[in-house]
């Protein structure tokens, strides 16, 4: 365990930007979509741990946490291909890494609106940034989409783990993302 996190901290370390939004090799089409959340650091750490987060929420509520990003992040993706722009995606994103770390190394409790905002503003720019790659590839949205669910159902199954060892891993992933999201910011 200690020699894969130190393997997974060296790679990271070796990485020559914080930029989560290079490409990634597929150009277009529903795999390309699919494949996105998958192929950066900042999508697959926030989507799996907002899944995670909306887990261990009431359980009333915690469901709505994951449909809200999936929506907000399709609507927001939407409004990227049709061109309209956004300047502060990139930080916001980078910033949604250290929230949602934060979320998951403290116990917080954050009444329902704020809730829906950090979750709103985080799927936002996640969005806009996904449509902003996909161009006008309807098809990579619903990808896009689809692994977006896919990694918040991943989170949720871990967040709904009761055994000691599963809140001490997803204690110890908040802090990765603390200080990656914190590094990510300052490069």
């Amino acid at each position: 365990m200690k020699k894969s996190i130190l393997l997974f901290l060296g790679a990271l370390a070796a990485s020559t930007s914080a930029v989560a939004h290079p490409g990634h090799g597929l150009e277009s089409g529903f795999a390309a979509g699919f494949m996105h959340p998958f192929s950066g650091w900042d999508h697959l750490l926030v989507m799996f741990a907002l899944g995670i987060w909306a887990a261990r929420r009431p359980a009333a509520q915690g469901w709505q946490l994951p449909v809200l990003f999936v929506t907000v992040m399709a609507i927001s993706a939407s409004f990227a291909m049709a061109w309209l722009p956004v300047a502060l995606a990139e930080t916001l994103v980078t910033a949604s890494v250290v929230v949602m770390g934060l979320l998951l190394v403290s116990n917080f409790k954050l009444n329902r609106a704020v809730q829906i905002g950090v979750v709103s503003i985080a799927a936002a720019a996640h969005g806009y940034l996904h449509g902003m790659e996909i161009g006008n590839q309807w098809s990579g949205l619903a990808g896009m989409v689809l692994a977006t669910a896919v990694l918040h159902g991943l989170g949720w199954v871990l967040g709904r783990q009761t055994h000691p060892q599963f809140q001490s891993a997803t204690q110890l992933l908040g802090g990765l993302m603390l200080g990656f999201g914190a590094v990510w910011m300052l490069a």
